[in-house]
């Protein structure tokens, strides 16, 4: 049983990470006012002749395309203010695979919740008032793993950036799908730096609530310490 519980106590901090991490991806693939700022932050209006309401109503048909089982990709948009579908066959099969990929994230976020509100109420039931202590420590050490690890990434990808996003998407798509011309709508739509700022942004959410997440531990490591 000890040692059942040992193995738990680096399961749920790994689970932690994987849930901050999901969620805030999550939240930057959803998030209509990330997408209006990254689209104004690299010029993509005037690199696109799509207009900000415009390039607005392509990342709202991007979300309804990730969050439904509708296939394929279908966005039409006005650029120069003409009406067209904006991406080809390639484009359109890259995005169901990168589809693939966003849906495999939602379910390790839910499997993660599930597996944390599982060990939780196991351990509610094992340990009873002394529970308090056990979570301080898995809370802190899931926000210590979290805060490393998100800390060697960040790193990387402010010191490298582009290859890190090569190696990635060799690894995800392995049949190389995901290469286009600059030309393509795909990349002048979400040029590399919109991918960069986001990759960030969600760098920097989760280390925010890894801290508060450790500041929590230590306030319920006090409780856990009371007679």
């Amino acid at each position: 049983m000890h040692r059942s519980w040992a193995v738990v106590g680096w399961l749920a901090p790994v689970a932690l990470m994987l849930l901050l991490v999901t969620s805030n991806v999550r939240f930057a693939v959803g998030s209509l006012p990330v997408y209006d700022a990254l689209f104004e932050r690299h010029g993509v209006s005037a690199r696109t002749g799509i207009t900000p309401e415009g390039l607005r109503g392509v990342g709202r048909q991007f979300q309804e395309y990730f969050t439904s089982e509708a296939e394929p990709l279908r966005v039409r948009a006005e650029v120069d203010g003409v009406e067209r579908g904006l991406f080809g066959a390639d484009e359109v099969s890259h995005m169901a695979d990168v589809k693939q990929l966003v849906l495999l994230t939602f379910s390790v976020q839910r499997a993660s919740a599930m597996f944390l509100l599982l060990v939780t109420g196991l351990a509610v039931y094992a340990f009873r008032r002394a529970v308090w202590g056990t979570v301080a420590v898995w809370l802190r050490r899931g926000a210590l793993v979290t805060t490393g690890v998100i800390a060697v990434l960040g790193i990387a990808a402010l010191v490298a950036f582009d290859p890190l996003f090569t190696l990635f998407h060799n690894l995800a798509f392995p049949q190389g799908n995901f290469l286009f011309p600059r030309t393509a709508d795909l990349v002048r739509v979400f040029p590399f730096g919109f991918w960069r700022d986001m990759t960030l942004l969600i760098g920097a959410m989760t280390i925010v609530e890894a801290a508060t997440l450790y500041a929590v531990g230590l306030v319920l490591r006090r409780v856990g310490a009371r007679p």
